[in-house]
């Protein structure tokens, strides 16, 4: 049985379509290292990095500009931070950012750039800074209002009309 020229013209374009998808840069996970009172100290994911293209590509914190075509408050913290390109010992390239002073804001929103031959990423990461010493968060399942009209509901209602 001889194959449809659709169906051979879109495998066709889909395999040529895969590298530049392949090609692009991404940012990953953000991972703290760092509290409160502490420099910064964070490494990024550096995702769909070809071998080739690591020694072209440069990282930073945006400009001030940036931060306010995107609406986000630009902390003078971060006019001293620094971006450099690491790898783990398993290989996988990182972004690790660092901060020669202590960071005393409890919330921080970080706008980091990515530039390389073929393109250009701009992401944008918000975090809180514990204090040194906190225990991590407890996970906390979510709590559902009752509805109207369940004996939950109802038994609930009639309590405060109880107490007056």
């Amino acid at each position: 049985m001889r194959p449809k020229p659709i169906l051979s013209l879109t495998l066709l374009a889909a395999a040529l379509a895969m590298p530049g998808i392949a090609a692009s840069v991404g940012l990953g996970k953000l991972t703290l290292q760092s509290a409160l009172g502490q420099p910064l100290s964070a490494q990024i994911e550096l995702t769909g990095v070809a071998p080739d293209e690591l020694g072209s590509v440069t990282a930073r914190i945006a400009d001030a500009s940036l931060y306010r075509q995107n609406n986000l408050a630009y902390q003078g913290v971060l006019s001293r931070a620094r971006v450099t390109m690491e790898r783990l010992p398993n290989g996988d390239p990182i972004l690790r950012v660092t901060t020669p002073a202590s960071v005393v804001e409890p919330y921080l929103d970080m706008l980091v750039e990515v530039n390389w031959p073929s393109g250009r990423v701009v992401r944008a990461y918000t975090f809180l800074l514990d204090p040194p010493g906190m225990p991590a968060a407890q996970a906390v399942d979510p709590v559902m209002p009752p509805r109207a009209g369940t004996p939950r509901a109802a038994a609930s209602a009639a309590t405060p009309a109880a107490a007056a």
